[in-house]
């Protein structure tokens, strides 16, 4: 499989600017408010008040199981091998453009913005799941998680749009 091929990739306009959109992603503190997976934790999280290129910041996973799925298991067992934290690592960060960090697994999330040039304060925001560069690509797409990231991932953009036109509007 190509590098292209183990690539996730959602996308979603949004009714926000992309400075709005940005806020929300840099601000490490926020993220259990949108994770679409459900897996990031409002508890403590070790970060700066706002991110930058290589910036580390470190979040609480859930630790128990939600469903049956082989991918759930293999989040729960990672999760709790690092006892229930993960920490990440920014890779790229252009200011209310991109943003992307990867984990001890390599693999990438990004999110990019792009204003629409015909309406203002409205943005179409991609994300994307970059494995190609993941420790075990094989046992990614084994459990599941392309499938699952992609479900997920739409949920997060969802609740990010939400977050973002609440906030604005």
């Amino acid at each position: 499989m190509s590098a292209q091929q183990r690539r996730v990739v959602v996308e979603r306009t949004v009714d926000a600017s992309p400075e709005t959109i940005f806020d929300l992603l840099a601000d490490p503190h926020r993220h259990h408010e949108f994770d679409g997976s459900d897996t990031v934790r409002p508890a403590e999280v070790t970060a700066p008040a706002r991110l930058f290129l290589g910036a580390e910041f470190t979040t609480h996973m859930r630790v128990v199981p939600t469903d049956l799925a082989p991918s759930t298991f293999l989040q729960i067992a990672i999760a709790a091998v690092h006892f229930g934290k993960l920490t990440n690592t920014v890779l790229e960060f252009e200011e209310s453009r991109r943003i992307a960090w990867r984990n001890f697994g390599r693999h990438i999330w990004r999110y990019e913005l792009v204003p629409d040039p015909e309406i203002p304060n409205r943005t179409l925001v991609r994300e994307t799941f970059d494995y190609s560069t993941n420790l075990l690509p094989e046992l990614i797409e084994l459990v599941g998680f392309p499938a699952r990231n992609r479900e997920s991932m739409r949920d997060t953009l969802d609740r990010l749009a939400t977050l973002v036109t609440t906030t604005v509007g």
